[in-house]
């Protein structure tokens, strides 16, 4: 399903790159933008995971939102840590923010902390809002 889906992906760009040449050697042609091959062009979230958005070029956001889509959901701070190489004080400030947004909880279980998608917080689990 994933190959089938790249390779859609990589028939299609290699159509309208070769569509692109004929046009630069007929002259003018209309605009496209607002076909609904140009809405194609852009990547949903899964597939820039999917297809190597280079990690660099995210925000801090992203890049714990990703470690939780690869990891289902739930990751242990060190665990984050560990990965993205931050300071324990960067993290914090990174996922107060995704709390305040709605993005994430963050809970703890035992003596370590647990970054959770919203929606993916263990069973019984109860916010500090109580939601």
């Amino acid at each position: 399903m994933v190959f089938d889906a790249l390779r859609a992906r990589l028939s299609s760009l290699r159509r309208s790159s070769t569509d692109e040449s004929d046009a630069d050697e007929s002259g003018p042609t209309p605009d496209t933008d607002s076909s609904p091959a140009a809405d194609d062009e852009t990547l949903s979230y899964a597939e820039q995971l999917e297809y190597g958005v280079d990690e660099r070029d995210l925000p801090d956001e992203d890049k714990i939102l990703r470690l939780l889509v690869k990891r289902g959901g739930r990751v242990d701070q060190s665990t984050i840590l560990d990965e993205t190489d931050w300071s324990q004080d960067h993290l914090e400030d990174v996922i107060d923010r995704m709390e305040a947004d709605d993005q994430i909880s963050a809970i703890t279980v035992g003596r370590k902390r647990v970054i959770c998608r919203r929606g993916f917080e263990p069973k019984g689990y109860r916010s500090h809002l109580n939601e």
